[in-house]
């Protein structure tokens, strides 16, 4: 599944994030979450990508940090 509108709070570029699924039923998806196109001015460079298995892309480490808006 890919998701659009995600917006980085350091440097207001859009970003990419992309899950798949572990395969089972119940299982979580597992994220990547980084810039289009990766700006070098962007402060918040060191946090991406966010990577990770979570039920939804506010759950991955640092997201609340890097994410604007709703996703």
């Amino acid at each position: 599944m890919i998701h659009a509108s995600l917006v980085c709070r350091g440097c207001s570029g859009t970003l990419y994030a992309v899950s798949t699924n572990g395969g089972g039923a119940e299982s979580l998806p597992t994220w990547k979450v980084d810039h289009d196109h990766s700006p070098a001015s962007c402060p918040l460079r060191p946090l991406l990508p966010l990577e990770g298995t979570a039920a939804h892309i506010r759950e991955l480490p640092d997201a609340g940090h890097v994410l604007t808006g709703s996703a």
